[in-house]
């Protein structure tokens, strides 16, 4: 030990070593800096392929919102023959636009992602909420939209730390609302 703390109080010598150290630990945060980036790549393609669905299913609804607008009012209601407004909208179909735009294929419970044999993400827990305004809001201050919500459960294993450290798990929130052009 005390010859251990004599080489390091030692003017001479090699920087070899201290090199080494440097240069292992440049790697090590580029590493890390690098995945990170990755990471953030992945969620905002998702995050884009998620938020064109969401906005085809607001452009889908146009015809059904399109009967209030010379009113100033932009729900989906239609009048029943029996003179009642009942909420009129289309679901659209997020599922296989996610499929065609990211090229998924369906596992038991979710939506993979492959590169190779690879997974490269996982998409799971998608959920579209159609937020119809009601019927005659009140007031210019209450003025409400269509909306089109959407979530879904990403989770991105990590190609840094070799399967030690866990995945990325996150909830990505996508809104599209319905504004008329004219």
């Amino acid at each position: 030990m005390k010859m251990f703390i004599k080489k390091l109080k030692e003017r001479q010598g090699n920087a070899l070593i201290l090199a080494c150290a440097i240069v292992i630990s440049l790697i090590l945060i580029l590493s890390v800096l690098c995945e990170y980036i990755r990471l953030q790549m992945i969620a905002k393609g998702v995050r884009d392929a998620l938020q064109t669905a969401v906005i085809s299913i607001a452009v889908q609804n146009y015809d059904d919102l399109y009967n209030g607008l010379r009113e100033g009012y932009s729900g989906g209601y239609v009048l029943t023959s029996f003179n009642r407004w009942e909420s009129k909208i289309d679901t659209g179909d997020v599922y296989s636009h996610l499929e065609k735009s990211l090229g998924l294929k369906k596992e038991s419970n979710c939506y993979v992602k492959l590169s190779g044999n690879l997974v490269e993400y996982r998409i799971s827990g998608i959920k579209v909420d159609l937020i119809n305004p009601p019927i005659a809001p009140r007031g210019d201050n209450n003025l409400q939209q269509f909306k089109a919500e959407s979530y879904l459960n990403l989770e991105v294993p990590l190609s840094f730390g070799w399967s030690m450290l866990p995945p990325m798990k996150i909830k990505l929130k996508v809104v599209a609302g319905y504004t008329p052009k004219f």
